[in-house]
């Protein structure tokens, strides 16, 4: 080669080398499911049997967690849970129905479970709102409409006086449309039609309320009203109000 020549230099062609063939996955061993279905049977048959035929769940314990004047052990009875129950096939809905429909005062029943032997039962009493005149005596009846427990006599009460279901509900919605602490003057309430409603208060006073159109507005007049000692209210026309007589002109009656 003499120093003129010129040597070319040819680029190198890319030469691919062929992978090695990957090995096809191996589908899981037919074998292999059959064990993992049968342990997952198992396994519900398990709980299945600890839960409705071991007898360590078997109900031991009824706890009852009920407020003042509702007898726990009627309840308990009420409930209709024995010993032979398990506890997690005791039906949550057939026990609170029970309960309610037994004993009238109770408003509603949460069911608890601790396992393994122990049902908690949770229970809320219904507040009252009036008392419904029934013969010498007087029922019981919650803000919903619910008439329960006979008593002999109102206490705080305000005493419903009507004379069908229908004038009843007219009083129960007009005592709801009053404030609580307005409310606990009221004593008595006597709806003769859904126009013709008038309360009774504390010291003897008497409201006119009218009819139960704006019930809400002519509550909220009747707490300014009282501020102004009378023996007579009217809030039929909530926006022109009116009181007359005053406490000293009644004899035996105080404000």
């Amino acid at each position: 080669m003499t120093e003129n020549e010129t040597v070319e230099i040819l680029p190198q062609e890319s030469v691919e080398v062929p992978r090695a063939p990957q090995p096809a996955r191996r589908a899981a061993h037919p074998r292999r499911r059959r064990r993992i279905l049968l342990a997952g049977v198992a396994g519900l048959g398990l709980v299945y049997w600890v839960g409705w035929q071991s007898p360590v769940t078997l109900v031991e314990h009824v706890v009852v967690d009920a407020p003042r004047g509702l007898s726990a052990e009627s309840i308990r009875l009420a409930s209709g849970i024995s010993a032979a129950d398990r506890v997690p096939s005791v039906d949550a809905e057939a026990v609170r129905l029970s309960i309610m429909t037994a004993i009238p005062a109770v408003a509603d029943v949460q069911l608890e479970r601790s396992l393994p032997d122990t049902i908690g039962l949770t229970v809320t009493a219904r507040t009252p709102l009036a008392a419904v005149e029934a013969g010498k005596g007087f029922y019981v009846m919650d803000s919903q409409g619910v008439v329960y427990d006979k008593v002999a006599r109102a206490k705080d009460l305000p005493v419903i006086k009507a004379r069908t279901d229908a004038d009843r509900e007219i009083a129960r919605g007009v005592l709801l449309a009053i404030p609580e602490d307005l409310r606990a003057k009221v004593t008595r309430i006597t709806a003769k039609s859904r126009d013709n409603v008038t309360l009774g208060l504390r010291g003897g006073a008497t409201v006119r309320w009218g009819g139960v159109e704006d019930s809400d507005l002519k509550a909220r007049v009747l707490a300014g009203l009282t501020a102004v000692k009378a023996t007579r209210y009217d809030v039929s026309a909530p926006l022109l109000p009116t009181t007359s007589g005053s406490p000293t002109d009644a004899p035996g009656v105080t404000g």
